[in-house]
């Protein structure tokens, strides 16, 4: 029988994506990532020798330079660096040691009182009814029920191409994924539906390549108004999703960012 590695975890937390308590220091800086901001904390740099990281934290005045230590116990600060003149705070997910010459944040203890938002499918509505975030969505932007009616004709053809893609609506728009990358950006109008779909740089029917100098040169536009409009650019909507996995395959950069290979920039020599 082929030997399988032990998982051992820690209690259950299920805190922004977390979801057991850490075991270990590196544990600790992930869970400290997410919670950071919470603390009027951010981090300047994270360090292989001691101080393991360089912090500033919000006064009221101004930001505050912190020398920080990240332990899962406060108390294996001592077997550690244990310098108390070289450490302004630790950060620990168990703070055990009394008398600590050093002040502690116990992480353990702070999410108690912190928003959290537990882990859920990506293409689940966060009310947990069916369609609820997209109508809430639709209804802030004051989007027209003809182009609700585009969209659902749009997803329900997405699916039929593949049914593990999905979307998610977020703040500014509502994104495809192929299921492992994105694909399609939709941009709901009042009265229509700006798509913006990824292309590898080479042309696609019925969209306009965006093509900036440092943005957009995979990806173009097109906007849909009506049915017609609608039936008229699903191939190329089947031709994006058949780029993006052709290019995942390819290991090649896909992001709104990516410029495509012909404009790469030449090394120095």
């Amino acid at each position: 029988m082929a030997n399988i590695e032990r998982s051992i975890v820690g209690d259950l937390i299920n805190f922004r994506g977390m979801v057991y308590a850490p075991l270990n220091e590196s544990g600790v800086v992930f869970l400290f990532a997410k919670m950071a901001e919470d603390l009027n904390m951010y981090i300047e740099e994270i360090r292989p020798e001691a101080p393991d990281g360089i912090a500033r934290r919000f006064t009221g005045k101004g930001w505050e330079r912190l020398r920080v230590e990240f332990e899962y116990r406060s108390s294996d600060f001592k077997q550690h660096s244990g310098d108390a003149d070289r450490c302004d705070l630790i950060i620990c997910w168990d703070h055990d040691w009394a008398g600590c010459p050093v002040e502690v944040i116990e992480l353990r203890d702070r999410i108690k009182e912190m928003e959290n938002w537990p882990i859920r499918r990506p293409d689940e509505p966060v009310g947990g009814e069916e369609g609820e975030d997209l109508d809430v969505w639709f209804d802030e932007h004051g989007v027209q029920d003809r182009v609700r009616g585009l969209f659902q004709s749009l997803a329900d053809h997405v699916k039929s191409v593949d049914e593990q893609c999905f979307y998610r609506v977020g703040k500014a728009a509502i994104t495809f994924y192929s299921p492992e990358r994105t694909f399609i950006h939709v941009q709901p109008r009042q009265n229509k539906l700006r798509l913006v779909l990824f292309t590898g740089g080479d042309v696609l029917e019925g969209v306009e390549p965006i093509g900036r100098k440092n943005s957009g040169q995979k990806w173009g536009s097109v906007s849909v108004a009506d049915q017609d409009q609608l039936l008229e650019i699903l191939a190329s909507v089947e031709e994006s999703y058949k780029r993006i996995n052709a290019a995942i395959k390819r290991n090649e950069r896909t992001s709104w960012h990516a410029k495509t290979e012909e404009t790469e920039e030449e090394p120095e020599s």
